[in-house]
């Protein structure tokens, strides 16, 4: 079923109320959200190969709202089959870094998916194993990205990601979800081609060029406010979308969360340059009223640098304004992630624990993203506080 009108520039997002990960709640929400949009049948035929691409960022616990949670993927894996599809489940974990294996399965067990995917008797792919250079001639910035073979290869490709804020997005959605397509260190190496919001942004466009899922089902039972997207606090949303364009999902979800779809910039970038809807008036909502959804104080990341969105500018005025991560030594595990994700080299050890450069920081935050026990925090500094 076609759900976007390409003559007319309109898009549908499906929106369902629902409350808890219950499974008498879950089931029917999502069986409601994809019938609303023309069922699952729509878009998994018998035989197909199905990924359920899932937001897998660490090995957080579901209670903590980082990861999509279990039993949306459950719910998902009996649509995938009543379809007659195969389901498989995957991600490249930002928490992994290089192709890890043992690193991978162990976010996959402690964040409850695995325990979904053996008692349904799903394959859990891992993604990272195995790389492809996909090309994109019509990238405005990026016209190539070191992508899963296997996200490239599926039959299917469904995307679930989960509503969150972002420290160098401000948000995270369906179109950020695709970035966990780009495997392993090559993620920092992005970063480091991309180190503003608005270049990030148009990155995450480009790529939305290549990888482009059939279907995006956004888990907004529980999202995440504040600094987010692995350190901030769980939020009652009570909602799942559905939709084929994930721009115009991403359009409705800040909208429900009192956010103007423009100010993310990859939703600005994509609709600007035909890759998807992010104009709220051209995008059908089906199911809920969206008035009726709307969460009032949603908390955005507290050194957010969405705002700073100008190309070029110079290093000195960047670090009188943006956030810089800084350690709290009380937290700190000594894991090391830290270090090793950093793709500008401006971590190192010193006196036993993690040190920044902030000279050589490039405010991609991933350190902050990535700490699995919340200790580096974003600090604004005074001018940065008094413009914002």
């Amino acid at each position: 079923m076609e759900n976007q009108n390409e003559s007319s520039n309109i898009s549908t997002v499906s929106l369902v109320k629902c409350q808890t990960y219950d499974n008498s709640n879950i089931e029917p929400a999502i069986e409601k959200a994809l019938k609303l949009i023309g069922g699952i049948e729509s878009y998994v035929k018998p035989g197909d190969h199905v990924l359920l691409k899932i937001n897998l960022l660490t090995g957080d616990v579901p209670e903590k709202a980082v990861t999509t949670h279990p039993e949306i993927v459950r719910a998902m894996i009996h649509q995938v089959k009543a379809a007659g599809g195969i389901p498989q489940v995957g991600d490249c974990s930002g928490y992994e870094g290089a192709a890890n294996r043992k690193k991978y399965f162990a976010a996959c067990r402690s964040s409850g998916i695995q325990q979904v995917c053996d008692e349904e008797g799903t394959e859990i792919l891992h993604l990272n194993a195995e790389s492809i250079d996909a090309k994109n001639a019509s990238g405005r910035m990026f016209k190539s990205f070191i992508l899963s073979k296997q996200v490239l290869q599926t039959d299917v490709l469904i995307s679930l990601p989960k509503l969150k804020t972002h420290g160098l997005t401000l948000f995270t959605g369906g179109v950020k979800n695709n970035f966990g397509c780009v495997t392993g260190l090559n993620k920092a190496k992005m970063h480091l081609r991309a180190q503003d919001p608005e270049s990030f942004s148009q990155m995450l466009v480009d790529l939305l060029g290549i990888v482009r899922p059939a279907l995006t089902v956004m888990d907004a039972v529980i999202g995440m406010e504040g600094n987010g997207p692995s350190n901030g606090t769980p939020r009652k949303v009570n909602a799942i979308l559905a939709s084929i364009d994930p721009v115009a999902l991403d359009a409705v979800a800040c909208t429900m969360i009192g956010l103007d779809p423009f100010i993310i910039p990859s939703t600005r970038l994509a609709h600007e340059q035909g890759l998807g809807v992010g104009d709220i008036s051209r995008i059908h909502v089906l199911g809920e009223d969206i008035k009726d959804m709307q969460i009032e104080n949603f908390k955005l990341p507290s050194g957010t640098a969405s705002f700073f969105r100008a190309r070029g500018l110079m290093r000195f005025v960047r670090s009188m304004l943006l956030a810089k991560p800084e350690l709290v030594k009380e937290r700190c595990k000594k894991c090391w992630i830290c270090i090793e994700h950093c793709p500008s080299g401006a971590l190192s050890k010193e006196e036993d624990y993690p040190f920044f450069d902030h000279k050589k920081c490039i405010r991609c935050y991933c350190c902050q993203e990535l700490c699995p026990s919340n200790a580096i925090e974003l600090k604004t500094p005074f001018l940065g506080r008094f413009v914002k």
